[in-house]
């Protein structure tokens, strides 16, 4: 059970239950407690699903890797049926449970990305050479968003660990659907 108690649908603030149509995952309805902000950071989310310029698949690996660097056992579990919908294999989610960022069922293009993402993640500097290496395969566009994706994830994992947010991990690919109409408003 949660630290604080998940508001239930009448107690959300309108602009999370108008954005939502529909289901409305435990770490929002934990967010909910903050009414002036969790409208403003469920659209953040909504839009990096929807209309981010990272390929579904990469911006999944991300968030995987984001899962492990930050210890956000909700936002891992939250995110495997999300992964399988655009392709990531069992393999892939193995490895990055692992922390091996640099293994052989990853793209050249993803191992460096990974690279990238956990050492921005553990710290606030990367060397240069782990920067070329995924200057050379991603836009600068796609390098800002991944920054983004950091500091989104670990907002919602920093929620969800401190608070002992209860996993409600979706079947299939809901949760893409729900960001996907999220962002359309």
């Amino acid at each position: 059970m949660s630290r604080i108690p998940c508001l239930d649908d009448e107690a959300m603030p309108e602009s999370l239950r108008s954005l939502s149509q529909g289901r409305v995952i435990n770490v929002y309805r934990i967010l909910g407690h903050a009414p002036r902000s969790v409208g403003q950071i469920a659209r953040l989310g909504a839009a990096l699903f929807a209309e981010g310029s990272l390929t579904p698949a990469d911006r999944e690996l991300l968030i995987l890797t984001y899962g492990t660097v930050f210890e956000a056992e909700y936002e891992w579990e939250q995110h495997i049926p999300i992964s399988r919908a655009v392709g990531i294999t069992d393999a892939q989610r193995d490895a990055l449970r692992g922390k091996r960022y640099d293994a052989d069922v990853f793209t050249p293009a993803q191992r460096a990305l990974l690279a990238f993402a956990a050492a921005s993640a553990a710290a606030p500097l990367v060397d240069e050479a782990l920067f070329k290496a995924v200057s050379a395969h991603y836009t600068e566009e796609q390098l800002v968003e991944t920054l983004v994706l950091a500091g989104f994830y670990f907002l919602l994992g920093r929620v969800c660990t401190v608070l002992d947010v209860e996993i409600d991990a979706p079947e299939g690919d809901e949760l893409v659907r729900m960001a996907q109409t999220m962002h359309s408003d």
